[in-house]
């Protein structure tokens, strides 16, 4: 955790166990009681949670730095949503009594927490906000602009997403139907802002999708 400072990080990571996924396995079933949190060291993992009509969508992304499972740990309620590795990932593993033990024990760490927990529901907010009346392709320019920012690789042909996603998976962070996911995603390469491949999307211009994710309803045809 970035917002940690050296002695307090070190000393909270002496208290984990060290477990690593390969790409796919699951770390956190929705529902269940475990209680452990995970710190993720490297690698990426999703967040997926279940529909009452049993669908499974695409809720966010976390990366290094980022804790798993704090919410559970905390309040004793079982899990609210399913974390899967996306890559090869690697983690330190926390029982939840030793994790609120050192809270307990450690000021500067439980504030640390307590303001990351606040920033991941005002990451929900904003993208709540930022998927609702707007159209389609605003909507994606969004999402684009929110995962090359977070998520992004800057290499000499652009700014190249690091998460594997699929088309999917695309369309619930959107929240919108496959197909009109995909016509916007055309768009955005019509107009020379991305670069598609097998699961990848590469940010070619930044600055057009700044601009596609501010346009007004009425300039989108």
């Amino acid at each position: 955790m970035g917002m940690l400072g050296g002695a307090d990080q070190n000393a909270l990571l002496s208290k984990g166990v060290i477990r690593r996924f390969p790409a796919g396995e699951t770390l956190i079933h929705e529902g269940d009681r475990r209680d452990e949190v995970y710190l993720l060291v490297s690698g990426f993992v999703k967040i997926f949670g279940n529909t009452y009509d049993g669908r499974q969508v695409l809720l966010s992304i976390r990366t290094t730095g980022d804790l798993i499972g704090e919410l559970a740990a905390l309040d004793g309620e079982p899990r609210s949503a399913t974390v899967t590795a996306a890559t090869k990932t690697e983690t330190r593993m926390f029982a939840s009594d030793t994790f609120r033990a050192f809270l307990d024990a450690h000021q500067t760490t439980a504030q640390a927490v307590q303001r990351y927990v606040t920033r991941k529901l005002r990451l929900a907010t904003r993208h709540r906000i930022d998927v609702g009346g707007a159209s389609v392709l605003v909507r994606l320019a969004r999402v684009l602009d929110r995962l090359a920012a977070s998520h992004g690789r800057r290499t000499e042909g652009g700014i190249r997403i690091e998460v594997p996603l699929s088309q999917v998976e695309l369309a619930a962070l959107v929240g919108a139907a496959e197909p009109s996911v995909h016509r916007a995603l055309s768009e955005l390469r019509q107009r020379g802002i991305v670069v598609t491949g097998y699961r990848h999307i590469m940010i070619v211009d930044s600055a057009g999708l700044t601009d596609a994710a501010q346009e007004a309803p009425e300039s989108i045809g």
